[in-house]
């Protein structure tokens, strides 16, 4: 697939910030050899996640939840090396289930005005599935699934299909666009946390990736037919990000 099909806008804060960290490292280090003396715990995998975190919040505005989600590991695994005698790390999967316990519990009713740009009414009420799977089709034109240890997969059939919201957490989803149909630019953000997340597309629409990924990434598979055109006048656009997750975009 032809690179200039997927342009990614770059923040320019967000370049500043991560060519600073990138240059505090490197004198770090440099400091390090010379011995300078350091704390040990600055030099261990819970500081990158933090570091990585922190890059991600300023990339995004701290409007999404990647920042949030590597920050805390970071330093779920950092207080050990504060706190003597504790021991934190054989209960981190158990806190993180609960943790997506109580998000599934906290989640919205339906779609109120927000970062993503929908206004109440605008979209129905979320799709959620959890410790399960979940096959269907959708006819509404805003999209709003869920996944917390399950696996969703949705048709869209809308003719005017106007965006919406994919997160899986510790799940994975499959949304097949290709019986669907878009007017102009329209935003889908995905968001995959430890999962995964597939979207087949039509193959003559233009897609356009902004998602960040963070230790994974997106995978663009698609392969476009013999006398298959990018309609300029349907544009997608995705946006979010894949933690410790990835995204796979196909088209048929």
């Amino acid at each position: 697939m032809d690179n200039n099909q997927n342009p990614i806008k770059h923040n320019n804060g967000s370049n500043v910030i991560g060519g600073l960290i990138l240059i505090g490292i490197g004198v770090t280090l440099v400091m390090r050899k010379m011995d300078f003396p350091f704390p040990d715990w600055l030099f261990t995998w819970p500081m990158i996640l933090i570091l990585v975190g922190f890059y991600s919040g300023v990339k995004h505005n701290f409007r999404n939840n990647s920042w949030i989600i590597l920050s805390g590991i970071g330093v779920f695994f950092l207080l050990d090396k504060f706190i003597p005698g504790l021991t934190l790390a054989p209960f981190f999967w158990p806190i993180i289930i609960i943790a997506a316990g109580i998000l599934f519990i906290l989640r919205p009713s339906g779609m109120r005005e927000n970062n993503w740009g929908f206004k109440k009414g605008n979209m129905h009420q979320g799709n959620w599935q959890a410790y399960g799977s979940s096959t269907g089709t959708d006819n509404n034109d805003f999209l709003n699934i869920q996944s917390v240890f399950s696996g969703v997969q949705r048709s869209v059939l809308s003719k005017n299909f106007q965006g919406g919201k994919v997160s899986c957490v510790f799940g994975g989803a499959e949304i097949d666009l290709t019986q669907a149909d878009i007017n102009g630019r329209v935003d889908l953000r995905l968001e995959a946390v430890f999962g995964g997340i597939k979207l087949i597309v039509p193959a003559h629409w233009q897609v356009i990736n902004e998602i960040d990924g963070i230790f994974h990434g997106v995978d663009d598979k698609r392969r476009a037919p013999a006398g298959a055109y990018n309609d300029v006048s349907k544009t997608l656009v995705l946006k979010g990000s894949a933690v410790f997750g990835g995204i796979e975009i196909r088209s048929y």
